[in-house]
């Protein structure tokens, strides 16, 4: 669990959120949705502030541990 944490508390963000982007992309091109590219950035950012909010939460809750390393 604490290599979880410590892993969340180290992610770069961006490159998740790019990540999620091109699944989202390629997932809404496939499917045929005439807004893709709106929905593709709407969902990837939904996820990125999901992301953000546990990472803030990690880093908060793990910060009051003693011994925790980022």
């Amino acid at each position: 669990m604490r290599q979880l944490l410590a892993y969340v508390g180290r992610m770069n963000i961006l490159a998740w959120f790019l990540g999620l982007f091109v699944a989202h992309a390629a997932l809404y091109l496939l499917l045929g949705t005439a807004t893709w590219l709106s929905t593709s950035l709407l969902a990837a950012a939904v996820w990125g502030a999901v992301l953000l909010l546990v990472r803030w939460g990690v880093r908060r809750w793990a910060g009051n541990e003693e011994g925790f390393r980022r």
